[in-house]
């Protein structure tokens, strides 16, 4: 359900009264039993009894959206439109269930609604984002993130990282293993192994020979090599400013991996808000989420601040198609 104090309860209560979304494959609610009825009510659907996660019955096939109780603190812990420690405490709380659900292979995958990084420091959690947290939870040693949904495949090398920092964080061997993390994509969800994973260049066109930086003499053109060493399909590095218009539409076009957060997520965002869905790579279920944030100023006050469900959608949907292409086996993120 997200931060019970955002606008992520409502969203998946408008998602989850969509014929089309529940068509796509069997969902269920995970969260605060009072608070997503008080979302279902607002979004007229009509809630199953709510369930403890021991009492869950992945084979129910009954008619009806099920609430799996991840937390029972009820409406009056949570103020809306503001982040404290009780709504990170349930936004946790609601991480922790879902994911062991998955992790018992009792779920297919999970999608996630906006979190609050504030509230969970709050609420005594370390961790800065879902993904970290899953990757805690799941006990695995790296994950990185992609987005799925749009014209293009797009894999960050570096996330959450200040732009004077981002050269001094890219390196030969991490560089490397995020081309194998988009190889193993490929293959995990049935895109096409041998399909291309183009790098873009760091600094203005690529480089320029070194003119411009030499990021891409020093380190990225080492790392595509040593992927194409391991049989990885990996090419570039091409400069950032041209590579999307010109590679619209490409057929063999796997994944593009980009440097930066904002070099790879401006196209993924083009179409706006729903046009893309955040997927985590290295974890050994599927998890997609929406691809934007808690919006607290937004939350629970219906009329023109009624917030869009169209992220969170998209969410669903890459999910699901995920989650079908992986079949219910365990994820590997191991390239040979």
């Amino acid at each position: 359900m997200g931060d019970p104090a955002g606008v992520g309860p409502e969203i998946v209560a408008r998602s989850l009264a969509s014929p089309p979304l529940r068509r796509l494959a069997r969902l269920v609610a995970v969260g605060d039993p009072e608070v997503m009825e008080r979302a279902a009510r607002r979004a007229r659907l009509k809630l199953r009894e709510p369930v403890d996660p021991d009492r869950f019955d992945p084979g129910d096939t009954s008619p009806g959206v099920s609430v799996i109780a991840s937390s029972h603190d009820g409406w009056s812990s949570v103020d809306p439109g503001a982040p404290t420690a009780a709504s990170g405490r349930a936004a946790a709380r609601a991480i922790e269930v879902a994911a062991g659900l998955a992790l018992a292979g009792r779920a297919d995958g999970i999608v996630t609604a906006p979190i609050s990084k504030i509230a969970l420091r709050a609420a005594g959690y370390p961790h800065p984002g879902h993904t970290e947290f899953l990757g805690a939870l799941a006990g695995v040693p790296e994950t990185k993130m992609l987005f799925v949904g749009g014209a293009f495949r797009i894999l960050l090398a570096t996330v959450h990282v200040a732009l004077r920092e981002v050269p001094d964080a890219l390196a030969v061997e991490p560089l490397t293993r995020t081309l194998e993390f988009a190889a193993a994509a490929l293959r995990n969800f049935g895109w096409g192994p041998k399909r291309a994973v183009a790098v873009l260049g760091l600094n203005p066109h690529a480089g320029e020979e070194g003119l411009f930086g030499d990021e891409e003499q020093r380190v990225i053109r080492p790392a595509i090599a040593a992927a194409r060493a391991k049989g990885i399909a990996a090419e570039g590095p091409y400069p950032a400013d041209t590579f999307f218009a010109k590679h619209l539409g490409r057929r063999d076009l796997g994944v593009v991996v980009a440097m930066y957060h904002d070099q790879g997520l401006i196209a993924a965002k083009r179409d706006g808000i729903g046009g893309a869905a955040n997927v985590t790579l290295g974890l050994p279920f599927v998890r997609s989420s929406v691809d934007h944030g808690t919006a607290f100023d937004r939350a629970w006050k219906g009329g023109a601040k009624r917030p869009d469900p169209a992220g969170l959608a998209t969410a669903v949907r890459v999910g699901a198609d995920l989650a079908n292409r992986a079949g219910r086996r365990r994820l590997e993120w191991t390239w040979p």
